[in-house]
């Protein structure tokens, strides 16, 4: 079916879902269930619909009686519908009998072949690695962390990359807290305060994305439960933002001074940050 352009854009956005047309033979030889495809009049665009109800009515009048004008002509004042249909078919035309054609925005054809297996496709974008961490305070919401034994002796939240097969990344978070804790956190299905994206650079040849969960808050009784893994940390700490930030090189602050925020509800839950 050719629409006007204006029309067009209306099925497009999924906001026209009623296509009126006379009954003319081909039109009555449509059936529910039938692939419909609309062809935009100026530009040669096409998309396809499945019809999912037919309805026949003797004027155009009668079918706007009974008809949502919005589903036709979500655009145009329900007033004018009437003689603007009118003007496309004229009286010996509606003489005929007059259709409904109801559709929804399922798709009628089958998509194009892809132009390429998924591990053709995954050669040709750049590759990251991925990570997932909990973010635990003490019981006056203080951050907790611990500094690595390994590089630039970073200080770092519960967690790690994802290198065990079939992990996601709250796995991982709560599988590296029980390695480097020795305490299970995150149990229940915490709150995802930040996605992190770390670009790659010298120091780090692929990008990063990392997942911050919210490990919650540990009393006094879980803190004193706390035992390193001495391969990975020699050291937990406990302190206010001002004390972190004289501690941590400023990138590694401005990841953790954002998880704060949002945690609070007061910034962004992105953070994008370079090597």
């Amino acid at each position: 079916m050719r629409l006007l352009p204006r029309y067009y854009r209306l099925v497009e956005a999924g906001r026209k879902t009623i296509e009126v047309r006379v009954a003319t033979p081909r039109k009555r030889a449509v059936a529910v269930g039938d692939t419909v495809v609309f062809h935009d009049r100026d530009t040669g665009r096409e998309l396809d619909v499945i019809v999912q109800r037919i309805t026949p009515y003797p004027s155009f009048e009668d079918l706007l009686s009974s008809e949502d004008p919005a589903r036709i002509d979500p655009n145009g004042p329900p007033g004018e519908l009437l003689a603007n249909l009118r003007s496309i078919y004229p009286p010996a035309k509606e003489g005929l009998g007059v259709l409904a054609f109801a559709f929804d925005h399922r798709p009628a054809r089958p998509g194009r072949p892809m132009p390429m297996t998924p591990a053709q496709y995954a050669h040709t974008v750049p590759h990251h690695t991925v990570y997932g961490c909990l973010y635990i305070r003490d019981e006056h919401d203080r951050p907790v962390q611990l500094r690595s034994v390994y590089g630039s002796r970073l200080w770092q939240f519960p967690g790690g990359n994802l290198d065990a097969q079939g992990e996601d990344p709250l796995q991982t978070a709560r599988r590296e807290a029980v390695e480097e804790t020795g305490l299970e956190l995150g149990l229940d299905t915490p709150k995802l305060l930040l996605t992190h994206f770390l670009h790659a650079g010298p120091r780090l040849p692929l990008n990063k994305v990392g997942l911050i969960f919210d490990g919650g808050r540990l009393t006094a009784e879980q803190l004193g439960r706390i035992r390193l893994d001495p391969a990975e940390h020699d050291m937990w700490a406990v302190h206010d933002l001002a004390t972190w930030q004289g501690l941590m090189a400023p990138r590694a602050f401005a990841r953790l001074d954002a998880i704060e925020q949002a945690r609070r509800g007061e910034g962004p839950a992105y953070l994008t940050t370079h090597t």
